[in-house]
């Protein structure tokens, strides 16, 4: 520590750089929460993609279908799972935390698949499925396809900010 005008501590550029404990990871992560969150063109492109990524998983498993596609309802299919993913996803990962950590993760395929059935339900007219074991399949699909897509887009939290790195 060093001390500035008028005796006050300042942190050296060196130190302070990296944020959190010189952790270049907490510097990043939180000048992507500043970003992210008023930014309307990520909202767009994350909604899109939870659209995209159900969409590719009802294509994908066997069992999981629509009925009555029209083409005003990928619309509405995205944002009522982007809702769903933004409002009960982090709850129920909350819920189930001491499971997420002691399952090494595991849970979230069931978490993914709790969201898919509650989407059946609310848009019952669109979605259907025959047995569980397909939505437990479909929530490991839309897992592994959203996190493919958000991170060909760029929609995903950056690991590190390589201004911060080297």
């Amino acid at each position: 520590m060093e001390r500035g005008e008028g005796g006050q501590r300042v942190v050296s550029s060196a130190a302070g750089a990296g944020g959190l404990l010189g952790v270049p990871a907490a510097a990043s992560r939180h000048r992507w929460a500043r970003v992210s969150a008023l930014n309307w063109r990520l909202f767009l492109v994350r909604v899109l993609v939870s659209g995209v990524a159900v969409v590719v998983t009802v294509a994908v498993v066997p069992g999981l279908g629509f009925t009555g596609w029209r083409t005003g309802q990928f619309a509405v299919l995205a944002l009522v799972y982007a809702a769903l993913t933004a409002i009960v996803k982090p709850v129920l990962e909350f819920v189930a935390l001491r499971f997420l950590v002691a399952t090494y993760g595991v849970v979230v395929v069931l978490i993914n698949a709790a969201l898919l059935f509650v989407l059946a339900q609310v848009l019952d007219e669109l979605i259907v499925y025959d047995r569980v074991w397909q939505l437990l399949l479909g929530g490991f699909v839309v897992g592994c396809v959203g996190l493919v897509l958000e991170t060909a887009v760029g929609a995903s939290e950056p690991v590190l900010d390589r201004r911060l790195v080297g």
